[in-house]
């Protein structure tokens, strides 16, 4: 019982300086391609890095059309986040306003447009949590953000202005956001910006 003891103070400290990866972009695999998409993420925590050190990315995880033989299909996704795999793909066939992501273990996010016919805004849900991103512009989609005051903020834009190849992403979430919702929301933004071939 004494050896028990001796070694709590070690895993707690262990476990609290553990952090999950903060992601921070998500780029076309190929160049002339928006079937498949690659997601980096940093394991640095930024408060720690000294100062003009940058942030070590590393490949995290994909983001690829189901079937992508059938190019016209744009309906279903697979993912591979962390280890965390699942799927994404429209609650109706022939509505693109409403979309499930469903992790293997049973993780389900839903997301909507905000307004009927309306792609600029949705609403992004795991039934606890309910987040709004939407375009900073009306008629530009090289920026989106979520700004809520409880939750944090999360701004994806693209790297180059009017390239949705390569985004980055600000995430000044909260700690409770999962990141199958953060994945929810950086789905959204480049299945909507994405030219469908």
């Amino acid at each position: 019982m004494r050896v028990l003891f001796c070694f709590l103070p070690v895993l707690c400290a262990f476990s609290l300086s553990a952090q999950a990866p903060l992601i921070t972009t998500v780029s076309t695999r190929w160049q002339d391609s928006f079937v498949e998409w690659e997601i980096f993420a940093s394991m640095d925590d930024p408060r720690m890095l000294e100062e003009g050190e940058e942030m070590q990315e590393e490949l995290y995880g994909e983001l690829k059309l189901r079937w992508l033989n059938v190019r016209d299909d744009w309906s279903e996704w697979d993912f591979d986040l962390g280890g965390q795999r699942g799927t994404i793909r429209q609650k109706w066939k022939d509505d693109p306003q409403q979309w499930e992501l469903r992790t293997y273990t049973g993780v389900v996010v839903t997301m909507r447009t905000a307004w009927a016919g309306d792609f600029k805004e949705w609403r992004v849900s795991d039934n606890d949590i309910t987040l709004s991103i939407r375009s900073k512009w009306a008629n530009q989609f090289d920026e989106w953000q979520v700004q809520d005051p409880n939750y944090g903020d999360f701004y994806l834009y693209t790297l180059r202005s009017q390239d949705p190849r390569d985004w980055a992403i600000d995430d000044r979430m909260a700690p409770n956001i999962s990141e199958e919702m953060k994945l929810a929301m950086i789905f959204l933004v480049i299945y909507n910006t994405s030219p469908k071939r």
